[in-house]
């Protein structure tokens, strides 16, 4: 029986348009393609908070040959958020019938951007952000935390991702998991699941 559902947040229940971002960084003179590999070389680190925001956007600028305070960047992300209502009015309606939290990889400046959209409360009972715990998401010290918190076992968990890598790590820890593709399928397999 299922007792909690945990939401990733990336291309799950919002994603940042990175085209609005490369449009920026073109308007200013900076080579767009590279953006995506240079964010991902630090993005693992400043998901775990092992870099500051200032030295994660800091390291990107000068990757990019941005020319101006790295905090222009960190701001014109922020504003690239896109968040999925239609899966958060699904959310709202599940939360009814069972426990509901996310736990997704993001560091501080998205977290920022989230709160600022999103009142996180009304729709989890609680939420776990990598950056906050300085750890990966699907780590043995957030599970084992989230396994304390809720008093429930892995079995009793259906974690909901969109990357096959972490649906994979998930099931390895006993976990029941649906690998996202959209709101209806997720409604679908969830409601399935849940009435098992």
């Amino acid at each position: 029986m299922i007792k909690l559902v945990l939401f990733d947040w990336g291309d799950v229940c919002g994603l940042y348009n990175l085209e609005v971002f490369n449009t920026f960084l073109r308007k200013v003179g900076c080579d767009a393609s590279l953006a995506d590999g240079h964010f991902k070389e630090f993005k693992s680190q400043f998901d775990r908070d092992r870099l500051t925001e200032e030295e994660f956007w800091s390291k990107l600028a000068q990757k990019l040959g941005f020319k101006w305070h790295w905090s222009l960047l960190a701001q014109n992300n922020k504003k690239n958020l896109v968040v999925n209502w239609p899966l958060f009015d699904y959310i709202k309606e599940l939360k009814k019938k069972v426990k509901v939290a996310l736990l997704s990889n993001m560091d501080k400046t998205s977290i920022e951007a989230i709160k600022s959209e999103v009142r996180l409360a009304d729709y989890f009972e609680q939420v776990y952000f990598s950056s906050e715990h300085k750890t990966g998401k699907l780590e043995k010290a957030v599970i084992d935390k989230i396994i304390n918190d809720f008093k429930v076992k892995p079995e009793e968990m259906l974690f909901i991702d969109d990357f096959h890598g972490n649906v994979d790590k998930a099931k390895a820890y006993g976990m029941q998991t649906v690998l996202f593709v959209g709101v209806d399928n997720l409604k679908q397999k969830v409601n399935a699941l849940l009435k098992h």
